[in-house]
């Protein structure tokens, strides 16, 4: 059975908090103690690819770099009261994936969308940029009830002690990315801030 340390001396002693909050200003945000189980940041370089006759090897023709970063980790509540934060946690989340609507008239039901579901994701120097949020969108996200390791009960409402939650993130760099002729290291502290 996964065990876990005191909150109070985990937050403390890491620092490892996974912040999130949405693009839109609104000043929806929540955070999460970092209980990491996995982390996974892929790079892929797109090119478009021609065969010519004659040649061996196509011909490659450069389009872009993307990232997508994989984040699991484990939301653990060690009181009723905690088990009921991290489950409003989830549902703002949750919510913060769908987008924002105008409504086209006061009389009608019709919308229209206004803005989509931008976020910014910070942890510790892993996901960051420039020591500040990380912009992007958040592609999938699931939060499930570990059911081995019990819920809490209180007015009929079960509240879990642990859920595995995942996050699949695609990062949108507010920075350019890449070299010139004059600065020929490119971006040093890109991605994780570290080695300086």
């Amino acid at each position: 059975m996964t065990t876990y340390t005191n909150a109070s001396n985990y937050a403390t002693n890491s620092g490892a908090e996974i912040e999130i909050r949405s693009a839109m200003k609104n000043g929806t945000n929540v955070k999460f103690l970092a209980f990491v189980t996995s982390f996974n940041d892929s790079f892929a370089s797109q090119w478009s690819t021609e065969n010519v006759y004659g040649r061996q090897d196509p011909i490659g023709t450069f389009q872009g770099t993307t990232r997508v970063i994989s984040l699991a980790f484990d939301i653990v509540a060690f009181s009723v009261a905690d088990a009921k934060v991290n489950m409003k946690s989830i549902n703002t989340l949750t919510n913060m994936l769908y987008p924002t609507y105008n409504q086209i008239t006061a009389e009608s039901n019709a919308l229209s969308l206004s803005q989509a579901p931008l976020v910014e994701m910070k942890f510790a120097n892993l996901i960051q940029e420039n020591s500040d949020f990380l912009l992007g969108w958040i592609s999938s996200f699931s939060a499930n009830p570990v059911i081995d390791m019990g819920m809490f009960t209180e007015s009929k409402k079960l509240y879990p002690k642990v859920y595995n939650a995942s996050i699949t993130f695609n990062p949108q760099h507010k920075n350019q990315l890449g070299f010139t002729k004059t600065n020929i290291k490119g971006q040093a502290k890109f991605p994780y801030d570290g080695g300086q």
